[in-house]
């Protein structure tokens, strides 16, 4: 079998069935072996920073994700939205196809490369670059090609982040030797000893305490414990609560369920449980700045289950997977919680005009009941999340968001990801963005549109940077002002068929959100949605204090 082929029947064990991307002439070998294979189909995206937005969500949906770009030009366009994946643990590919492997040793000076005082390229800088923000980078040679990609693979599974892959354009063509077992996933295998003495540890420290609580976060869902984690929930009625980058993790209605954690300025019920409680379970938890609202919660380090260990009041268990001891505990436990408590935090209705101009709480709150059970949630970095993190939750729902990376204009490539990886099941890709940051990737539609995908998109359109206005010591400094746009007609320019609107008032959006219910299902559907300057979600007024 040819390395390109090889690499990628590989991403077909993974269930990857897209593989985002543009053509260069140092690549086209490895798109032709994805054009090759009846099994995966390539996605042609307008540059590479978007199909690497697009490689982040579609990562989120499916559990892995392949981009492919060309030597130098390609892959540095792409490199942020690599990073952000790295930040976010999401497992994307990065194959860049690279010159001959003569050229690489006689140092030859090709396009696309840089060059020293003395006009000598360095056919490693970017491959150097890489290194800093990716798991692990291999450069192929013809001695090292088969390992390298089943190392790359291994790694892709056990860490849940990028990796990269350097691929000459000749030893594309080179053959290895490969058989069945070479396309059987290795899905890392916790030590069963240390996860029986976690678990037992576990138990033992809950039962000593009064008020035990679980606090999950978004590791618990990339590293596949959410299904572990409301068993357990679900068996003993363990009060809980999420962290914002975890949200959707538990289901709204599991009893004892607090909602989002919102520190000081909202969900005190969170607040107060947490800050009492004698023994918190963090699962999968990222103790970051906006994830915890500005550090207000502090890890007590009382049981901590992260991807690959388990630490228990100051115990360290290795080799212990995130899925495996959460299973052990709702097999094991026979805790039951007696307590109930009422999860209250969710928008409320209010007696709002319909006449009234639209405001960012009345949208939150009508998106709240527009939400279905299965839909894919995506929300644009910046003050959006805050919007959406009262809301009350339909079941099984997947929130999706960038709060450790925050690159603006993430969220339309990523909606796009979104779209394709659950293309064939019924749900739907819903994204809330906002003027500014749709600027950068809006020209992504147009891809929607060619490939017949149907998210449906909500611009928020408030004349400028709103994120970092309420930042910056003086809210009206120039350069957080954009060019004024006319969203509503970028479906036309992108000759797509597809449903718009665009609301000013309460009705407007009422209006638009009843015709979406009607549209969905045969067309995408792009609304825009007009509120005041520095109109924004209440949360976010006080965590930029």
């Amino acid at each position: 079998m040819k390395a390109s082929d090889y690499l990628i029947k590989k991403l077909e064990t993974l269930g990857i069935e897209e593989v985002f991307g543009l053509p260069g002439d140092f690549n086209f070998k490895i798109i032709e072996s994805v054009l090759n294979n009846k099994n995966i189909n390539w996605v042609g995206s307008t540059n590479e920073l978007n199909a690497g937005y697009a490689a982040d969500g579609y990562a989120r949906i499916k559990g892995y994700s392949a981009i492919i770009t060309t030597f130098g030009v390609g892959e540095l366009s792409a490199i942020n939205a690599i990073a952000g994946s790295m930040a976010e643990n999401n497992a994307v590919l990065k194959i860049v196809g690279v010159p001959k492997t003569k050229h690489i040793k006689n140092n030859t000076l090709l396009h696309h490369n840089i060059v020293d005082t003395n006009n000598k390229p360095n056919y490693k800088a970017f491959y150097d670059a890489y290194k800093n923000v990716v798991q692990k980078a291999f450069f192929l040679y013809e001695k090292n090609i088969k390992n390298s990609i089943d190392n790359a693979i291994d790694t892709l599974i056990k860490y849940k982040k990028p990796v990269y892959i350097a691929l000459p354009v000749d030893v594309c063509d080179m053959e290895i030797k490969e058989n069945e077992k070479d396309f059987v996933l290795n899905i890392p295998k916790s030590d069963k000893k240390a996860v029986e003495k976690a678990a037992d540890m576990i138990i033992e420290t809950i039962k000593k305490s009064k008020n035990p609580m679980i606090l999950a976060d978004i590791l618990t869902k990339r590293f596949d414990g959410k299904a572990a984690l409301n068993s357990l929930l679900q068996r003993t009625n363990m009060i809980s609560c999420a962290l914002l980058r975890g949200a959707g993790i538990i289901e709204y209605n599991t009893k004892n369920y607090l909602g989002i954690y919102g520190g000081t300025l909202d969900n005190k019920k969170a607040y107060n449980m947490l800050n009492t409680s004698d023994c918190i379970i963090e699962a999968g938890c990222v103790i970051s700045d906006l994830n915890t609202m500005n550090f207000s919660y502090k890890s007590k380090g009382d049981i901590i289950i992260q991807p690959h260990f388990t630490i228990v009041k100051g115990k360290k268990f290795d080799n212990i997977e995130l899925k495996d001891i959460l299973e052990a505990l709702a097999q094991k436990i026979n805790y039951i919680e007696k307590k109930e408590i009422i999860n209250d935090f969710c928008y409320k209705k209010t007696d709002i005009k319909a006449s009234d101009k639209l405001s960012c709480d009345y949208i939150y709150s009508k998106l709240q009941d527009f939400l279905n059970d299965n839909d894919i949630f995506v929300t644009e970095v910046g003050l959006i999340p805050f919007g959406q993190m009262p809301m009350k939750l339909p079941n099984s729902i997947t929130i999706e968001n960038q709060m450790l990376w925050g690159s603006i204009g993430w969220a339309t490539g990523a909606a796009e990801g979104c779209a394709f990886a659950s293309k064939n099941e019924k749900r739907r890709t819903i994204l809330v963005t906002g003027d500014g940051s749709h600027q950068l990737t809006a020209q992504e539609i147009s891809t929607m549109m060619r490939y017949g995908l149907k998210p449906i998109i909500f611009v928020i359109n408030n004349s400028g940077y709103s994120v970092e206005r309420i930042l910056c010591d003086d809210v009206d400094y120039e350069y957080n002002n954009i060019a004024h746009w006319d969203y509503s007609l970028l479906p036309k320019v992108f000759k797509g068929d597809c449903y718009v609107a665009n609301a000013k008032t309460n009705a407007d959006f009422d209006k638009a959100l009843k015709e979406i219910e009607k549209e969905n299902e045969d067309k995408m559907c792009y609304i825009e949605l007009f509120t005041d300057y520095l109109d924004i979600p209440y949360l976010a007024k006080g965590i930029v204090k």
